[in-house]
């Protein structure tokens, strides 16, 4: 086969123009081409946007990949939040189903003011975390119920006579317990469970003790002899606080007991169970 040679020439007149010639090194075969300088530089030209025009398509192309896989990204993300939305909903069917049990109990223990919204509020959050949260809210609720039903002063701390009766209007004859005629040194027992607030003296019950039972109440023993319990003392229902007495204004040996809710005396006779 012949070898081609190239040559290449330059014009320097106008127009100017580039020759290239392709010369066989054997026998008389030869081409030749003439191209203008403005047809190069159109050339280049369209070289030069052919390329940019390819890398802004490799960038856009990136792009979109980038955006795809954001999008299923956020697709799932939606799927999940729907998914707890939904939930949440459920729930939300639940605590007022819940809620509305726990006021009949509330009513039927007189405690409905003094039921702290804490307590409801920890029970759906705690059970909302956990699985199965209906059947978790329904023992939970029983289970607070139980504890409203112990904490409720409802026990006659002591068995006796009522020699005086409650009288919660203010003025003449005002008097916010009842009077529980009994012998000096009966035991007297915590009506409800609960904390001792207050185990002390003063001029008007002389020896007293005052319990909190949570939920707004308080139970209040008076005119003791002496206190078996002290300042924060954890009681349950029927343990011995304290003995009958005639300390402080008392004409005898008696029981002064009193309930309040929410600070408010309330007749001892609604809460105690015959």
């Amino acid at each position: 086969m012949p070898a081609w040679k190239w040559f290449f020439e330059v014009g320097r007149g106008a127009p100017r123009f580039v020759r290239i010639r392709m010369e066989a090194d054997r026998g008389p075969r030869a081409r030749e081409w003439i191209l203008r300088i403005s047809a190069l530089r159109l050339l280049a030209a369209l070289a030069a946007v052919a390329l940019v025009g390819l890398a802004v398509l490799f960038v856009f192309s990136g792009s979109l990949v980038v955006e795809r896989h954001r999008r299923h990204l956020l697709e799932r993300r939606i799927d999940v939040l729907t998914t707890r939305v939904a939930r949440v909903h459920s729930l939300e069917t639940q605590l007022e189903e819940t809620t509305l049990v726990l006021l009949k109990v509330q009513e039927m223990l007189g405690v409905r003011e003094g039921m702290p919204d804490s307590v409801l509020a920890d029970l759906v959050v705690r059970e909302t975390r956990a699985g199965d949260p209906r059947a978790l809210l329904e023992g939970r609720l029983a289970l607070a119920s139980q504890q409203m039903l112990h904490a409720t002063p409802n026990a006659w701390p002591v068995r006796g006579w009522v020699t005086r009766e409650f009288q919660g209007k203010r003025g003449p004859g005002y008097h916010p317990g009842i009077d529980i005629a009994a012998d000096a040194g009966t035991p007297v027992r915590a009506a409800g469970d609960g904390t001792v607030l207050v185990a002390g003296w003063n001029e008007e019950y002389g020896n007293f003790v005052l319990i909190d039972h949570g939920f707004g109440l308080t139970s209040l023993y008076a005119h003791n002899s002496s206190l078996s319990v002290v300042k924060e003392d954890r009681v349950r229902a029927g343990d011995p606080i304290a003995f009958v007495g005639s300390t402080g204004h008392s004409t005898g040996p008696h029981l002064h007991f009193e309930v309040r809710r929410n600070g408010i005396p309330m007749d001892p006779k609604n809460y105690l169970l015959e």
